[in-house]
C-alpha cells in the first residue's frame, strides 16, 4: 500500500553507499604494486567500531517491548541509517523520503516496503486519551491500544465506541521474561487472481507522472546508475548464472542493498580454472573476466545523476589487502594510492596473479539524489590453472608434508551492496526487532571505554555474527574458516587434521610443538620454507588450547592466552536482532533477582576437565576436545499472526570424541584425517499459547478532565483515568456536604 511520504524537511547529510563486491578493482598506477609474500596467520575478525563512547550509556537499562506493537516496521534492517523504500523507517528524514520510489498513479504517494502487522486500534466516539497500557501479568513487556477519534461521517459516528469494559485488542504472545538454566534444559527434551479494464483517466495520470520522474535528474530508490565502463551502460556486479559461473546479473538499484535477503551475506559466484575453451582458459579469463579489476574498477565512470549529460565519478582505491594462497591470511599490499593492479597471467607457473576476490564500494550521496564520491577497498588472490607447474608443485609437497589435497578448479568471488549516511556507521541487523530465520546470530565481545576514568562497558560486535570452526575448499582445518550461526537454523560443522600415527600419539600426549594455524600452512605446502623444513612424521599441532580455541582465536575460550586475540574476554549474544551494540543490557538479559545470572552471556569454556588419554595397543586418543557444541533457546513475542523471535539464552560446552588410527601397517609418513565437529541448535522455550490483551476496564464512574477542580485540587501526580476518578470523589464528597447541609437548613425551618 503506497503511503504520503511527500513532507517537506531539511536536507540531510549525504548518503553513504557501501557495496561489498567480492570481485575486482583498478585505478591507474597498476604497476606500482608488488605481490606481498604468502605467510600463516588469523585474520581479526571484523568488528563495527564505536567512534563515539558519549553515546554508550554509564548504566545500561534492558530495552522494553510493547507486545502489541513489536514488529510493526520489520523492513528496518539497518541500524544508523535510512532503508530505502521502508516507509516507517525513523532514520529516514523528510528529504530521504522524497526520494523513494514513486506509486504509479500518484505524484506524492510512495511505494512501501511490508512492515508488519499496525499497532492495534479502536476508534472512540470522544477520545479521553491518546492511549491505554495493558501491563501483562508475569511479563516484563507492555501492550498498548491506540484510541483513535472516529471519523465524522454518519456511519462510522453510529458504530464508534462511546465506552468499553472488555475490548479484546487481540491474541498476543507475551515475552517469557528472564530464561532460566532449567527453561533451557526442559526445551532440550522437546522435538521441536481477476482481471479489470485500467481507468484511462488513471493510465493517463501514471503516464504523466512517469514521465515527470525521467525527466528529473534526482536519483530516487531503485533507480539503475547510469555507467561507463560496465555493462549495459549501467553499474552492474557479477553474480551466479544458472551454472553458477559468473555473469553480469546484479543489476545495482539506487538505495537498495545486495542481496536484498539476510540469510546471504553476498551474492556469490565462481570462476572455472580449468576451462579449455581458446576463450575460457586461465590464460584469457585472467585478463578478461570479472578476475581482472580493470573491467570492474578501473574502467567504470558512475554517473552522478540521472542527467542527459551527468558529471561522472572516477572511484578512488582505499585500500588493498592480498589473501595468501594457503592460510588465508589476509596481507596489506603496499601502494594502495596508486590504484588497483590489473590481473596478470604467468604461463610458465599458471597463476595468474592480482586476481580480484573481494571488493568494497563506497558511494556517498548527497541527500538529494545526487552522487558525491566512490571509493573501493580491494581483496586479491592468486587463481591457479589445476595443470599448471605452481600447482604440480605444491601437490608433490615439499619435505616431510604430506600432498595436499586437490587444488581448486574454481576461484569463487562474492558481490554485496550497503548503504549508510555520510558520518555514520551503517550495522546491518538480522531482523526488526526479530530475528530472521537464516539471518546471523548477532554477537561479539565486551569492550571498556578507553577513556581515563570512564567505566562504561560496550560491544565489540563481530560483522558476521557469530562463528564455529569450519572447513576449508579442501576440507581441512584452518584459523581463517570460519562457519557463521544462523538464527533458527541447526547446524553441525566439521574440519580434518591429518596426523601421522607417531604424530596422533605426540598430540594427544601434549608433545605437538607446532600451533594449528603453523602446522596446518605447513601441510598445505606454504611458501615459508621454516616451516616446510622442520616438518617431520611425529610433527603434531599443540594440544593446549584445545584446537577448537586455537582455530576460533581464542572466542567463547576462558582463559586469557598469548596469540589468541579474544581469549579470556566475555562473549555476549543479542537477544534482539536490532539491538545496539551500545547498550550492554540488551546483550547480557541478566535475571533481576540475579544480576550474576545473564542469559545471553555465551559461557566462557574454561580448559577441559579430563585430560586425553592414549593407548598404544588400539592406537587411540581418548577424550579429544573436538569442537564446541552451541545451543540457543528462542521465545516468541507478539501479535500470533507475526511473532517476533528473540534469544533467550545461550549455553556453550566442549565436545569430545575419540581418535583412532585406522591402519596399523601404514608407512610412517602417511597422515589419516582426523575430524572436529562444532554443533549449533535451537530449541524453543516452554511458553504459554498467545494471550488475550483487553485494556483496563473502565471506572466505577464516568471520567471527567484532570483539572476540572483546578486551581483547587492538583493532580499532576496523577493521570488519565486515576486523575479523573479522584476528580469524582471529590465531586461525590462535595455535593454529599452540600446535600447534608440543604437537609439541615431544610429541618431548621
Amino acid at each position: 500500500m503506497g503511503r504520503d511520504c511527500a513532507r517537506v524537511g531539511s536536507p540531510r547529510p549525504a548518503w553513504v553507499l557501501t557495496v561489498l563486491l567480492m570481485g575486482v578493482m583498478a585505478g591507474p598506477g597498476a604497476d606500482a604494486q608488488v605481490k606481498p609474500t604468502d605467510a600463516a596467520g588469523t585474520n581479526k575478525l571484523p568488528t563495527y567500531p564505536i567512534a563515539d563512547w558519549t553515546a554508550v550509556p554509564a548504566t545500561p537499562t534492558t530495552t522494553v517491548v510493547t507486545v502489541t506493537s513489536v514488529g510493526s516496521c520489520t523492513c528496518d534492517l539497518t541500524g544508523g541509517s535510512c532503508d530505502g523504500n521502508c516507509c516507517c523507517d525513523p532514520d529516514c528524514t523528510a528529504a530521504e523520503r522524497l526520494l523513494f520510489t514513486r506509486l504509479a498513479g500518484s505524484a506524492d504517494a510512495t511505494v512501501c516496503l511490508p512492515e508488519g502487522p499496525g499497532v492495534p486500534t479502536l476508534d472512540y466516539c470522544v477520545p479521553s486519551s491518546a492511549v491505554a497500557k495493558v501491563n501483562l501479568p508475569k511479563s516484563s513487556t507492555l501492550g498498548v491500544v491506540t484510541q483513535e477519534k472516529a471519523d465524522l461521517s454518519f456511519l462510522s459516528q453510529q458504530l464508534c465506541i462511546l465506552d468499553s469494559n472488555s475490548a479484546e485488542l487481540g491474541r498476543f504472545f507475551a515475552d517469557p521474561g528472564h530464561a532460566s538454566v532449567a527453561s533451557l534444559a526442559a526445551a532440550r527434551t522437546r522435538e521441536v487472481g481477476s482481471f479489470w479494464t485500467p481507468d484511462p483517466e488513471v493510465m493517463v495520470a501514471a503516464a504523466a507522472v512517469k514521465a515527470a520522474a525521467s525527466s528529473s535528474s534526482q536519483y530516487r530508490v531503485n533507480d539503475t546508475i547510469a555507467a561507463t565502463g560496465a555493462s549495459g551502460n549501467v553499474f552492474t556486479l557479477p553474480g551466479a548464472t544458472f551454472s553458477g559461473v559468473c555473469g553480469y546479473t546484479n543489476v545495482v538499484g539506487f538505495g537498495l542493498p545486495l542481496p536484498l535477503a539476510l540469510d546471504v551475506d553476498a551474492s556469490s559466484c565462481v570462476v572455472p580454472l580449468d576451462d579449455t575453451s581458446a576463450a575460457g582458459r586461465l590464460s584469457a579469463v585472467c585478463t578478461a573476466s570479472t578476475l581482472s579489476a580493470a573491467h570492474l574498477v578501473t574502467n567504470l565512470r558512475l554517473a552522478q545523476t540521472r542527467a542527459s549529460e551527468p558529471a561522472f565519478l572516477v572511484p578512488t582505491v582505499s585500500s588493498m589487502m592480498y589473501r595468501s594462497r594457503v592460510g588465508g591470511l589476509e596481507v596489506a599490499v603496499a601502494g594502495a594510492g596508486g590504484g588497483a593492479p590489473a590481473a596478470t597471467y604467468n604461463a610458465t607457473t599458471g597463476v595468474c596473479t592480482f586476481a580480484v576476490a573481494e571488493a568494497h564500494y563506497t558511494l556517498t550521496h548527497d541527500g538529494a539524489g545526487s552522487l558525491a564520491a566512490a571509493t573501493v577497498a580491494l581483496i586479491f588472490a592468486d587463481a591457479v590453472h589445476p595443470d599448471g607447474a605452481a600447482a604440480a608443485a605444491a601437490a608433490a609437497g615439499a619435505a616431510g608434508t604430506a600432498a595436499p589435497a586437490a587444488v581448486a578448479r574454481s576461484l569463487r568471488q562474492k558481490f554485496s551492496v550497503a548503504f549508510q549516511q555520510a558520518g555514520q556507521t551503517a550495522v546491518r541487523r538480522s531482523g526488526a526487532p526479530g530475528y530472521q530465520v537464516g539471518a546471523p546470530l548477532l554477537a561479539g565481545v565486551t569492550l571498556r571505554d578507553p577513556t581515563v576514568g570512564s567505566s562504561k562497558t560496550a560491544v565489540d560486535q563481530l560483522v558476521g555474527g557469530l562463528p564455529v570452526p569450519a572447513a576449508g575448499s579442501d576440507g581441512r582445518c584452518g584459523v581463517n574458516n570460519k562457519s557463521p550461526v544462523r538464527f533458527g537454523m541447526s547446524q553441525s560443522t566439521g574440519c580434518a587434521v591429518p596426523l601421522t600415527l607417531t604424530g596422533l600419539e605426540a598430540f594427544c600426549k601434549g608433545t605437538g610443538t607446532f600451533t594449528v594455524n603453523a602446522f596446518m600452512y605447513a601441510l598445505g605446502g606454504g611458501e615459508n620454507p621454516a616451516f616446510a623444513a622442520a616438518m617431520a612424521d611425529n610433527d603434531a599441532p599443540a594440544s593446549t588450547p584445545p584446537l577448537p580455541a586455537q582455530l576460533m582465536d581464542g572466542l567463547l575460550y576462558a582463559p586469557a592466552t598469548a596469540g589468541l586475540t579474544h581469549a579470556g574476554k566475555t562473549t555476549v549474544v543479542a537477544g534482539w536482532a536490532d539491538a545496539s551494540r551500545l547498550n550492554l543490557a540488551d546483550w547480557t538479559s541478566c535475571a533481576a533477582a540475579d544480576a550474576a545470572d545473564c542469559a545471553t552471556v555465551a559461557p566462557a569454556l574454561a580448559a577441559p576437565a579430563v585430560s586425553m588419554v592414549w593407548t598404544a595397543a588400539t592406537r587411540t586418543c581418548d577424550n579429544v576436545p573436538v569442537g564446541v557444541g552451541v545451543e540457543v533457546l528462542t521465545a516468541r513475542v507478539g501479535t500470533r499472526d507475526n511473532p517476533q523471535a528473540r534469544v533467550a539464552r545461550v549455553a556453550t560446552s566442549w565436545r569430545f570424541a575419540s581418535w583412532t588410527y585406522a591402519d596399523p601397517f601404514a608407512p610412517g609418513d602417511v597422515r589419516q584425517d582426523f575430524m572436529l565437529e562444532s554443533t549449533v541448535r535451537f530449541v524453543e522455550v516452554d511458553q504459554a499459547a498467545a494471550q488475550g490483551v483487553t485494556p483496563q476496564p473502565p471506572p466505577v464512574f464516568p471520567s471527567l478532565p484532570a483539572d476540572f477542580f483546578y486551581p483547587f485540587l492538583s493532580s499532576a501526580s496523577v493521570g488519565g483515568r486515576a486523575a479523573a476518578s479522584v476528580a469524582w470523589w471529590v465531586a461525590l464528597a462535595a455535593a454529599s456536604v452540600a446535600a447534608c447541609a440543604t437537609t439541615r437548613g431544610a429541618n431548621e425551618f
